[in-house]
C-alpha cells in the first residue's frame, strides 16, 4: 500500500509522459495530412498525364 501512495505523489517522469503525448498527437495529425495531400497529388498527376497523352495523341 506503501508503494502506491509513493506512486501517485511521484512526478518524476510527467515531463517526458506530456512530451509524449504531445509528439503522439503531432504524428497523428502530420499522417491524416499527408493521406489527404497525397490522394490530392496522385489526382493531380493522373490528370496532367491524361491532359499529355491527350495533346501528344492528336
Amino acid at each position: 500500500m506503501a508503494f502506491l501512495r509513493k506512486l501517485a505523489i511521484d512526478s518524476t517522469g510527467t515531463s517526458a509522459v506530456e512530451y509524449g503525448l504531445i509528439c503522439g498527437l503531432m504524428v497523428i495529425g502530420l499522417v491524416f495530412s499527408v493521406q489527404s495531400i497525397g490522394a490530392s497529388v496522385v489526382t493531380s498527376y493522373d490528370s496532367t498525364a491524361a491532359a499529355m497523352h491527350n495533346a501528344s495523341a492528336g
